[in-house]
């Protein structure tokens, strides 16, 4: 366990390895029981359980190189376990109904979170990098967090009307802008590295317009205008078809590790054309939403930390047969999840949280003893 306090990937994806399993457990074992489904909790919990831990494990593994600066303090294992302790607090407190410890568990989740963007700011101070604008961009998605732990902490305490803030901000302004920061600048990289010839195209207004429609959504939401969710959506659309197109999603098939990237990318079309659809009256229910979580975030994730533990633990950058079957399953289960609402077959509801599960759990399995071994190159880190 001594390996996981020698970087913040190791721990932080650690973490977020058993929090992704225990949360997907504990949905499964919600679903089994329809008619008591906690899923006021579900629809914030599960964005803010499953993803920021894996967040801060890449950011503070990639984001100190793109700053120039060095960050070798053990900062990471206080910050880790308190967010880490306190999902855990919010799903015991939830199953025995203790509401004033579930509270307890979103101001544990909170202060963590303050601290790790500020420790995120701090860094940006420091950097004497002349291109800071992916570091800043950043550090507004995780503000956006501050605000949604925040919403959260409130719903919790009683406020009923901080859940539609929280579970808005908690996917426009909090883990969108992150991801679509992260994408901008690591999906070009990394195809430029194995599409020959490439052009890497990475332009900051296609980076800016995405993050203001992403703002723009947030309003959306708090304040019902569905003329501006539709607007927006549409916008979103229409340029993120245009994006992965002009990065290479077709080309990306060449390798495998390149195209979960891209293939997971690729959901974002699909996201925000149902999600323009929403705004212009039609009958979507929770299907954008899923497909954003589980589609686009779901796969991504899987495919980002793949690649970050294979090169990290100094293994070859390649995707074993199981792992693409697992991959690819994930978007099935995700088609799933959406049909379900769709169609409005309830019975696939069940069918996607046990592939879910079972996916995800094979796919842990294959992680975690890369964050608790050394290198396989022999290299520290």
């Amino acid at each position: 366990m001594k390996r996981l306090a020698i970087a913040p990937h190791r721990l932080y994806f650690f973490l977020g390895a058993l929090s992704l399993f225990i949360l997907f457990f504990w949905w499964w074992l919600q679903v089994q029981h329809p008619t008591t489904m906690a899923v006021p909790l579900h629809a914030i919990l599960m964005p803010l359980g499953v993803f920021p831990l894996f967040i801060l494990g890449f950011t503070f593994t990639a984001g100190p190189r793109w700053l120039s600066v060095e960050s070798d303090d053990h900062y990471f294992l206080l910050h880790g376990g308190t967010y880490f302790f306190g999902v855990i607090l919010v799903i015991v407190a939830s199953a025995f109904n203790l509401w004033p410890l579930r509270s307890s568990g979103f101001a544990l989740m909170l202060s963590a979170w303050c601290a790790v963007t500020w420790r995120w700011g701090s860094l940006i101070r420091q950097s004497k990098a002349i291109d800071k604008k992916h570091g800043f961009a950043m550090l507004l998605g995780m503000l956006g967090g501050v605000f949604t732990l925040f919403a959260s902490m409130l719903w919790s305490f009683g406020y009923d009307g901080a859940w539609q803030y929280a579970r808005q901000i908690a996917l426009f302004g909090f883990l969108l802008p992150i991801f679509l920061t992260v994408c901008h600048r690591m999906v070009p990289f990394f195809s430029g590295n194995v599409l020959k010839p490439y052009v890497v195209w990475r332009p900051y207004v296609l980076l800016a317009g995405w993050l203001l429609g992403c703002y723009l959504l947030v309003l959306a939401g708090c304040f019902e205008l569905a003329w501006l969710q539709a607007l927006a959506a549409s916008m979103l659309c229409l340029s993120f078809f245009y994006t992965s197109w002009r990065w290479g999603v077709i080309r990306s098939l060449e390798n495998r590790l390149l195209a979960m990237l891209h293939l997971s990318f690729a959901w974002l079309s699909i996201v925000f054309g149902i999600e323009a659809a929403g705004g212009f009256g039609l009958t979507i229910g929770s299907s954008a939403t899923h497909a954003l979580a589980l589609g686009f975030m779901g796969t991504m994730l899987v495919g980002f930390v793949s690649r970050v533990s294979f090169g990290h633990s100094g293994r070859p950058l390649q995707v074993s047969h199981l792992l693409w079957v697992l991959y690819l399953g994930l978007h099935v289960a995700a088609l799933l999840r959406i049909a379900a609402t769709l169609f409005v077959i309830p019975g696939l509801i069940i069918v996607s949280a046990t592939a879910w599960l079972l996916l995800l759990a094979c796919w842990v399995a294959m992680m975690v003893p890369m964050y608790l071994k050394a290198r396989a190159d022999g290299q520290p880190g």
